[in-house]
């Protein structure tokens, strides 16, 4: 039984698709996985069992169809379920049910999936953290604010899982705990249901350990079946800047190893790879993302700092009182140097298929009371565009560093395509 939770989610849709697998023995293989790793990982706020396995008994009798039928999936706390609490990982909605799904679950749903749980999230998916632990060390942070999300998957007690990210919620988490991590570029799912937080920002995306799973979760997701990888293509080696970009002074030695490695396998694989620096408007871009999620955030969660702030977080207080400072002409200046520099990288795509650059600073920090830093991802989240995380070396604690494959804006599929000829090219 414990054998099937290592097939990735295109195998299990497969050989169920082909009658040699049944849903309920895959939900029993995940739920097995559950049940002996949760009380340790603590990646879910809820596992609906019952109504999980009533659903895959169903489907048992059913002719497959849609892209991820029998599948179980994880939906990030932030995002709406109608037979499951939402909490948005606060007080405020600790019993809060909604009346409708939101459109990534109902999308999921018709394409066969079955939602197995809530997995956690941050508060409000900023920066004050729940229960998760890192799967490959409990000491460690998994990262945030999809921190349920990627443990789960890490831990293989979930093939696929839903995030969001508004600064650096599924790439930090997939580097830290050693997945797959996609972020569409903005836009691409619906985030209809989706508790706001900064509406310029917020980005649906998804966790799972392959590309071809990540963007098959996506498809399903969003209704967008032009992101589906074809099996066994053998893609053109992409063109690839490495982009250290301008806080490199951040990367620690595992992250510019990983990067290093990177570069070298990749071009000995037979990319082209050139060092490129971002122009210097990007110096500004983390300041400004900063900035719009400050603003932005406390403009969406106004009616929560004002009739519940004692059942908020310092930490959030302290966000949505930056925000409050953050001055109308300010604002207007962090969005001209957002948009300027979305034209220059339009510039930069003409000649290189995908930018090389750091996930995260370096291996997952000591301690469940933060997240990490989110630095290196900020820039990205501002520009809208697609990107992959792919786990790629072992720190000194032995803990995964990932690297980001950031592709151009809309050409997701051909991100997609890049970043799987890369995973091939890794190895282990």
């Amino acid at each position: 039984m414990s054998n099937l939770i290592q097939l990735s989610a295109t195998q299990a849709a497969w050989n169920i698709a082909q009658n040699r697998l049944k849903p309920s023995e895959l939900l029993a293989a995940y739920i097995e996985r559950i049940d002996a790793r949760e009380a340790e990982v603590g990646a879910f706020d809820y596992v609906e069992r019952e109504a999980a396995i009533a659903l895959a008994k169903q489907a048992d009798q059913q002719a497959p169809s849609g892209l991820l039928f029998g599948i179980p999936i994880g939906i990030k706390n932030l995002i709406d379920t109608k037979d499951m609490l939402t909490t948005y990982g606060s007080p405020i909605y600790k019993h809060h049910l909604p009346a409708v799904d939101a459109a990534c679950v109902m999308q999921s749903k018709k394409q066969g999936a079955i939602v197995l749980g809530k997995t956690i999230s941050t508060e409000f998916a900023l920066f004050n953290p729940g229960k998760t632990a890192n799967p490959h060390n409990l000491k460690h942070t998994p990262g945030g604010s999809s921190s349920g999300s990627a443990a789960a998957v890490a831990d293989r007690m979930l093939p696929l899982a839903l995030g969001t990210q508004t600064a650096a919620s599924i790439y930090r988490p997939a580097s830290f705990c050693g997945v797959v991590g996609y972020k569409p570029s903005f836009g691409t799912i619906a985030r209809a249901g989706t508790k706001p937080l900064a509406d310029s920002l917020d980005t649906l995306g998804t966790l799972a350990n392959s590309v071809q799973d990540a963007a098959l979760f996506a498809a399903a997701a969003g209704a967008r079946h032009d992101l589906v990888l074809k099996a066994d293509v053998i893609n053109n080696a992409p063109r690839i800047a490495v982009c250290r970009t301008y806080e490199w002074a951040h990367a620690q030695p595992e992250t510019q190893q990983a990067i290093e490695s990177a570069a070298k396998r990749l071009a000995a694989s037979g990319a082209k790879v050139v060092e490129f620096e971002l122009p210097a408007p990007f110096k500004e871009m983390v300041t400004a993302q900063n900035d719009i999620l400050a603003k932005e955030s406390a403009i969406s969660l106004s009616a929560e700092y004002e009739q519940n702030r004692s059942k908020m977080s310092a930490k959030l207080i302290e966000v949505i009182q930056q925000g409050l400072r953050v001055s109308d002409s300010r604002l207007l200046q962090a969005y001209a140097i957002v948009d300027k520099c979305r034209r220059l990288l339009d510039d930069i795509y003409i000649d290189f298929d995908v930018l090389l650059a750091p996930a995260a600073c370096g291996e997952a920090p000591v301690g469940l009371d933060t997240t990490g830093d989110p630095i290196f991802s900020r820039m990205w989240t501002a520009l809208g565009n697609p990107g992959v995380v792919l786990p790629w070396v072992k720190g000194g604690n032995n803990l995964p560093v990932g690297v980001l494959l950031a592709g151009r804006f809309r050409s997701d599929y051909a991100l997609l395509e890049a970043a799987r000829w890369a995973e091939q090219q890794r190895g282990d």
